[in-house]
């Protein structure tokens, strides 16, 4: 399965209904702002994740909390992985979730702020945090059973959550994202990096794509992603190019060239901002562990 954050598209983990996957300690210390249909839920099993962004507001996790970023909101994850860091994520497909409950085209699920439960919902929450972790242990499994274990974990979770935590998105007291002609601007922007960073970008390539200046495109992004056009190209990049590193895809001359970066150099510089470690330093520590 992809291990990899898409935008707009995710693929389910086949033959189930969402995307399941659980992180572990190698997994990147940083995840461009994104977005997709899907409703995502994280759950942070051990370690601690420092910076989640959720549609403009900063969340810390620790062991035990839950996070779920709604339909088409804009989100990033920043963190600083220890040895025993471990996450598990879900995405729903927007679409699976509509069929089962056409209702949550007008609603969103709040629960990224426990301290104003019910106190239903603080028992409920208890029970998802145990669901949760049988289905972590469940994805570390491998038997005839282990699929049908994971569709009913990921169904009774998804349950849980319509049951006891969706709210009007009039009523939410959460800005259900940002301006819609923002949002599609930003959309557009994301998804044509996503889809061009093996090849050269210009800022005039992206600027073309939404029909501004430059010199727009680069106070609008700056505005409302917290970085530069080329800090977020780099990044995205960069993400891509360390799941080549841990899959071995190749040198570091062939891993810099498949993912954009005009040399290792590049390549080296970005990993340096973004994991603090150059590729160089990753390439050899994988290939001593072999």
């Amino acid at each position: 399965m992809s291990t990899r954050f898409q935008h707009e598209i995710v693929t389910r983990t086949q033959p189930l209904s969402a995307w399941v996957h659980l992180h572990d300690s190698k997994a990147p210390q940083r995840i461009a702002p994104h977005w997709h249909q899907g409703i995502e839920l994280s759950y942070t099993l051990s370690g601690h994740i420092d910076d989640f962004t959720i549609n403009g507001r900063d969340y810390q996790s620790k062991s035990g909390s839950i996070l779920v970023v709604n339909s088409q909101l804009i989100h990033s994850v920043r963190t600083i992985n220890t040895a025993n860091s471990c996450a598990l994520s879900i995405i729903y497909p927007y679409d699976y979730v509509h069929r089962l409950y056409p209702s949550i085209e007008h609603e969103v699920i709040a629960i990224n702020e426990p301290a104003y439960f019910s106190e239903q919902q603080s028992a409920v929450y208890l029970d998802l945090q145990g669901d949760l972790y049988q289905l972590a242990l469940a994805l570390q499994q491998s038997t005839a059973y282990t699929n049908l274990r994971i569709e009913a974990l990921t169904t009774a979770i998804l349950q849980r959550l319509l049951i006891y935590f969706t709210t009007a998105k009039a009523s939410s007291g959460v800005i259900y994202g940002k301006v819609p002609q923002i949002v599609e601007r930003i959309q557009k922007i994301t998804m044509y990096v996503n889809q061009h960073y093996t090849q050269p970008i210009s800022l005039s390539d992206i600027a073309q794509q939404i029909n501004v200046t430059k010199e727009y495109l680069t106070r609008f992004f700056k505005q409302h992603m917290e970085m530069t056009v080329g800090e977020y190209i780099s990044l995205v990049r960069a993400q891509h190019a360390y799941e080549d590193l841990l899959g071995q895809r190749g040198n570091l001359t062939a891993i810099a060239t498949m993912n954009g970066f005009p040399s290792t150099r590049a390549l080296n510089h970005a990993f340096q901002a973004v994991y603090h470690q150059t590729a160089a330093t990753i390439y050899k520590t994988e290939h001593t562990l072999d």
